[in-house]
């Protein structure tokens, strides 16, 4: 699903890609989770070139978000100073990990103009917080507007993750 929201957002560098080379990359990917309760999660891989992937494990097919590794730092560096907690009242009738998919497109596009949207740094993804506990990552600027989303659960786990250095280039 690509939904496409107005707003402002950071400019960043573009990552400049082959779209076969990029293909090829995530097929071969190796996806890291931090799920602790099932396969639920959000899930990274590290790519040649200093690019990461993210992706929803319960959809794996959806296009992953893609970054520059200084994006997913500037990203992580703002999960480990919890830029990214959610206000409370968002958090009443969460949903599951397999119940967001049956969020109505129409749902998602007004909570998406309507939230907002914060930025670990200018070429960090975009973070904003739902009501029904679910989090909405966005595509870095620059890029096609995409977005992904996630019930509180694996959010969780994959925040516990980032804290703990499991996505960590090495």
């Amino acid at each position: 699903m690509t939904l496409h929201v107005g707003g402002m957002v950071p400019t960043i560098r573009y990552i400049d890609t082959d779209p076969a080379w990029l293909a090829r990359q995530l097929a071969q990917a190796e996806w890291r989770s931090a799920s602790t309760g099932g396969s639920n999660c959000a899930e990274v891989a590290l790519l040649p070139r200093d690019i990461t992937a993210l992706r929803d494990s319960v959809n794996p097919h959806r296009t992953p978000l893609i970054m520059s590794d200084t994006g997913f730092g500037q990203f992580a560096e703002a999960v480990a100073t919890n830029l990214f907690n959610r206000p409370l009242h968002l958090n009443t009738d969460p949903v599951t990990a397999v119940g967001k998919n049956t969020l109505s497109t129409e749902w998602l596009t007004a909570q998406l103009c309507l939230s907002p949207w914060q930025f670990g740094g200018p070429e960090s993804i975009g973070v904003a917080a739902l009501p029904h506990a679910v989090t909405a990552f966005c595509s870095p600027a620059g890029q096609e507007r995409r977005f992904l989303f996630f019930a509180q659960s694996e959010i969780s786990d994959f925040f516990a993750g980032i804290r703990g250095g499991l996505f960590r280039r090495s």
